[in-house]
């Protein structure tokens, strides 16, 4: 058979390739990829050995699109990931020229034959013939076994592929629609749709655009129940449908003034809605307590109370809607998965996982539960056994749904890259730092001579330093069990330290001349936000509470100073006497004295502190504008080139300092997805 017409299976070096299921196998190990990672895969596969330029890869995979480099080169590394090529064996790079598959293309029937010339069928029958005791004995054990099923997810395919960004859905319980949330480029401002899975067919719910948060399917009265977040609070509303899915009435079931912030929620056949809720706008709080309202009714009943010991931050309704599913940090900040009762109430744990945020979803047979780190999806019993399964994401997996045997998830996508501009010449801003992925974080060093960051280049957050003028780099945080919540590193003023911490444990990276050291602050858990200045200490939030509040951490002492004060959703800061600031509602307050240390008529957006004052962004009749605050002279007006600078660049900027102004360029997409999800009988061993 020519390579020119592969068949769906084939083998590169000794990894089985399955063009139809998507999958790559590898010592009984499989991998889903990507769709275009697969036809970039057929494209080499079908030239083995042949150096094919990228914009002739481009043409191939994307032939409606705009030629973009990067695209290229981001699913090059994809497909090395997969083949475990990290010396770039398999694919190979000719600079300038383009990419080539070095490794044999084989075909199955090749690799049998071959094992039959090593392995002549007298010696088969001879070896039968001794084990027929063998297998008579290990047959009547596995049948005094249990059987367990093994899951398996193939067949990777996209549900929506839009230029906007789909942020939540829900499948409709007989599988055939789909209700979603998706963003616009307007600031939280997004539609309601649904999708006919069957005729690819979708339409708006909603002419208008709002903060809607969260939608759930209420099959007890054919309607649609979605929340939405605005300046009074959080409030949920009904969308009765007719037979088609367009919307006949809408009623506001209910609203909350007292919350900023909540999940994701569910409604079971009784009329009871379930949803986390807190006031401190963000599910990374420990302020959460569990809610169940009776939507016929009105009653609202508090399930759960904010506690040190657990945390919830995602839930899921059983199949039998006899239970739900919590996962939360516990005190020991690793993710818990529990079991609530909704009958007694009572709450069982399973068991812990590790530091990571995970999302969650039940199996239909109602014993096993879903859940994603965004990276990998695992398999968790009722009784503790966790599973990783074959399919790994190299984006974001996220809100993982299962209906008649598929999952349902969105991935998310971003490439951002960091942008250095001077002050002084204000010029258009080059990108200093752009590896094809999430680079964030960016931070300055007081000598202005390094940018600490946090890149996701190597499939999981790192923290790098470089070195403006050289453009060196190195790695200073491996981040060795590839854990997902890395925090922006915090500039020690010395320039040789760093703070930072990952999954809320902190720690200090120590950094000589050629050398770099880690410590890990194992007495407190939580994230640091500044070093002070007159003392050896850092200011942290404290995650171990439910309240996140502000703690001072003498790192020679090891002694922690309650600030009193809780994180909502403020910018703390430290000036040059220590003194805590504050930028919250377009003021700036100094704490220990409780006065407003600068407020003005314009709005204020952004503030971005540095050792001897800050700078703060403002909007002055629809134009943002950009100015400086000394703390000892008070306000300095900078030049009025900044005004044009502004004008193009403000909403890009995360630091400005005496000499330099960091930016950020973002590009996001999301869509979703879905996978056939199989299942074959597997023993459990017994006892003879």
């Amino acid at each position: 058979m020519s390579v020119n017409e592969l068949p769906n299976k084939f083998y590169i070096d000794d990894f089985l390739i399955n063009i139809k299921t998507g999958e790559v196998i590898y010592e009984e190990k499989s991998q889903v990829i990507e769709p275009k990672v697969m036809a970039l895969l057929k494209t080499l596969a079908q030239n083995p050995k042949r150096v094919i330029a990228a914009e002739t890869l481009f043409e191939i995979v994307w032939p409606q699109a705009i030629y973009s480099p990067n695209s290229v080169r981001r699913n090059i590394a994809l497909l090395r990931q997969a083949l475990s090529d990290d010396d770039k064996r398999i694919i190979k790079t000719h600079p300038k020229r383009g990419y080539s598959l070095d490794s044999e293309v084989r075909f199955p029937e090749k690799k049998a034959n071959a094992l039959s010339k090593k392995s002549p069928l007298i010696k088969y029958l001879k070896l039968s013939l001794l084990l027929i005791p063998v297998f008579i004995l290990i047959s009547v054990f596995f049948s005094l076994s249990d059987t367990s099923k093994q899951v398996s997810l193939l067949n990777l395919k996209p549900i929506t592929a839009s230029n906007e960004q789909e942020r939540y859905m829900q499948i409709s319980p007989d599988g055939r629609f789909m209700a979603y949330i998706q963003n616009t480029n307007q600031p939280n401002k997004r539609k309601i749709l649904i999708k006919d899975l069957v005729t690819g067919s979708s339409w708006p719910l909603k002419d208008t655009l709002n903060a809607y948060t969260y939608l759930a399917w209420d099959s007890h009265k054919n309607a649609l129940v979605y929340s939405c977040q605005d300046e009074k609070g959080i409030s949920f509303n009904r969308l009765l449908l007719d037979a088609q899915l367009k919307v006949v009435s809408e009623e506001l079931l209910f609203s909350r003034s007292d919350i900023t912030w909540n999940s994701l929620f569910f409604i079971d056949k009784r009329q009871q809605l379930y949803y986390l809720a807190n006031q401190n706008s963000s599910e990374h709080s420990r302020n959460v307590s569990l809610y169940r309202h009776n939507l016929e009714s009105g009653q609202t009943e508090k399930l759960l109370k904010p506690n040190d010991y657990f945390k919830p931050y995602k839930l899921a309704l059983s199949p039998t809607q006899t239970q739900l599913a919590l996962v939360g940090f516990n005190k020991q900040a690793l993710s818990e998965v529990k079991l609530l009762n909704l009958d007694s109430n009572d709450v069982v744990s399973i068991g812990q996982i590790d530091h990571n945020w995970y999302f969650l979803t039940w199996f239909e047979n109602n014993k096993y539960l879903l859940l994603s780190n965004g990276s990998e999806l695992k398999q968790l019993s009722l009784n503790g056994d966790l599973t990783t399964l074959n399919y790994k994401s190299y984006n974001f997996l996220v809100y993982p749904q299962i209906i008649k045997d598929k999952v349902y998830f969105i991935e998310a996508k971003s490439d951002q890259d960091i942008l250095l501009s001077k002050l002084k010449q204000l010029s258009p801003p080059q990108k200093i730092i752009n590896s094809n992925t999430i680079d964030k974080a960016a931070a300055l060093s007081a000598d202005e001579k390094h940018i600490a960051y946090v890149s996701i280049k190597n499939g999981y957050p790192q923290i790098f330093v470089k070195h403006i003028e050289t453009g060196k780099e190195r790695i200073l945080f491996e981040n060795s069990k590839q854990e997902f919540a890395l925090t922006k590193p915090v500039w020690h003023w010395s320039g040789k330290r760093i703070a930072s911490s990952v999954n809320n444990k902190p720690f200090i990276i120590e950094l000589e001349s050629n050398r770099f050291s880690i410590k890990w602050l194992n007495m407190i858990i939580g994230e640091p936000i500044v070093w002070y200045n007159k003392s050896d200490a850092i200011l942290y939030v404290d995650k171990k509470t439910h309240n996140d509040e502000l703690v001072k951490f003498n790192l020679t002492t090891d002694e922690r100073t309650t600030l009193k004060i809780k994180r909502v959703h403020d910018t703390f800061f430290l000036n040059h006497k220590d003194e805590l600031l504050s930028f919250v509602k377009g003021q700036v307050i100094r704490h220990d004295s409780d006065n407003t240390l600068l407020k003005s008529p314009y709005l204020f957006t952004q503030i971005y502190p540095e050792k001897n004052g800050f700078y703060y962004q403002y909007t002055q009749n629809g134009k943002p504008l950009i100015n400086y605050y000394d703390y000892e002279l008070g306000v300095q007006n900078l030049s009025s080139k900044t005004e044009e600078f502004c004008a193009k660049f403000c909403d890009q900027i995360t630091a400005v300092s005496d000499n330099i102004i960091l930016l950020k360029s973002k590009h996001k997409s999301a869509d979703i997805l879905v996978l056939d999800i199989t299942s074959k009988s597997t023993k459990v061993r017994g006892s003879l």
